[in-house]
């Protein structure tokens, strides 16, 4: 029962409330992605075993918008030293999403200049999504938003270290220019804190079942896209009032994305 209503409560928060700004809905539905994660790791038994050390430590592992580190069934303390690199942290994040905002601001977002390719509701053709100038703007943005995210990591990551003193991974490893691989992209760097809770609400359990660690990889990328799906809706879509941003939206998109991400993952394995 703690899935279904996981699911839904967000819209009922949203309509209760009457949130329609973007980021106040974004930030109460990613928390409980996180929670329907942690619920399928409780009900196949992928619990870390020192979150289980007591009833106090699982509430606080299950609730925190991160991941704890423990040595054995002992949360792990951050130092000193970690709060302090912590706090720098948080200065250099948000310089560097300032800097961004300043160089991509004044083009639209669009440092490379406007391109012909369309829109997801519009022809498809492969020239235009290869042009080198629309590949730059992509990458770009990707870049703007990963250090969003970064920054929303860093703030959060250093109040957790500094109120309630546990220390917590770094969930986003600067992966749009740090990773050396695919599987190196989403299996260490981006979104850590997600690729955690889905390894053990979602991998393992399917690689229990099935023995098949290809089939367990799949079905990691399909349940990725389906949440994204989920976020697209409950944020964008559930009792918005009609416009150009709602119009654009294409629900499948984002599954059709991380299927075929899988298939890259599976390329770089068998190359």
């Amino acid at each position: 029962t703690l899935l279904p209503v996981s699911l839904l409560l967000p819209y009922a928060i949203n309509d209760m409330l009457g949130v329609q700004n973007t980021a106040a809905r974004f930030a109460t539905s990613i928390l409980f992605v996180l929670y329907m994660f942690r619920i399928l790791e409780a009900v196949f038994d992928f619990v870390p075993p020192g979150a289980k050390a007591s009833l106090g430590t699982y509430c606080t592992y299950f609730s925190l918008p991160f991941d704890m580190i423990f040595d054995g069934i002992k949360p792990v303390m951050a130092t000193k030293q970690e709060i302090r690199d912590g706090q720098i942290n948080v200065v250099k994040a948000v310089t560097c999403i300032g800097v961004l905002c300043t160089i991509l601001t004044p083009s639209g977002y669009k440092p490379f200049g406007d391109t012909d390719a369309g829109e997801f509701n519009e022809s498809i053709v492969l020239s235009d999504y290869l042009d080198l100038k629309h590949l730059g703007n992509c990458f770009a943005i990707a870049l703007f938003f990963q250090q969003g995210l970064s920054v929303g990591d860093a703030v959060f990551g250093n109040a957790i270290q500094t109120v309630l003193g546990y220390k917590v991974k770094q969930t986003m490893r600067n992966p749009m220019l740090e990773a050396t691989s695919p599987s190196d992209f989403w299996g260490r760097r981006w979104n850590v804190l997600v690729h955690s809770v889905m390894k053990r609400g979602v991998y393992k359990p399917v690689r229990k079942y099935s023995s098949s660690p290809v089939a367990a990889s799949l079905a990691v990328f399909i349940a990725s896209g389906l949440f994204h799906e989920w976020l697209v809706h409950v944020v964008f879509l559930h009792n918005r009032p009609s416009s150009s941003s709602t119009s654009e939206v294409l629900l499948g998109s984002n599954t059709a994305f991380f299927v075929w991400n899988f298939v890259i993952i599976v390329s770089e394995k068998v190359l």
